[in-house]
């Protein structure tokens, strides 16, 4: 099972603890309901940025609380080629990385 597929199912689950519709966390996140529905299949990919407003909606701790602490990140480098991220944001991806490769399980 790949990230999307793992980030949704838990996403799905956190939602439905907290009661919600998947139109009232789209609403939240700037997403249709069916492109929600999607992500939760993992059958759509979500940009980094709704993941963050998805975890706010979903009123976690941390984006790292929607995939499981047994999933390997990638440890090798982040491929910034063709990229229109910055140096800062870079850096900032780099230590996520690094940080999520480290979690205890």
């Amino acid at each position: 099972m790949d990230v999307y597929k793992l980030l949704g199912s838990r996403a799905a689950k956190r939602r439905d603890e907290l009661g919600l519709t998947q139109a009232e966390v789209a609403r939240q996140i700037g997403l249709s309901r069916a492109s929600l529905a999607n992500l939760e299949t993992g059958r759509q990919k979500i940009l980094l940025h709704h993941v963050y407003k998805l975890a706010a909606a979903l009123k976690v701790d941390s984006v790292l609380d929607l995939i499981p602490k047994t999933f390997a990140f990638e440890t090798a480098p982040v491929n910034f080629v063709r990229s229109d991220v910055n140096d800062r944001q870079k850096a900032v991806i780099e230590d996520f990385v690094r940080r999520a490769g480290k979690r205890k399980s």
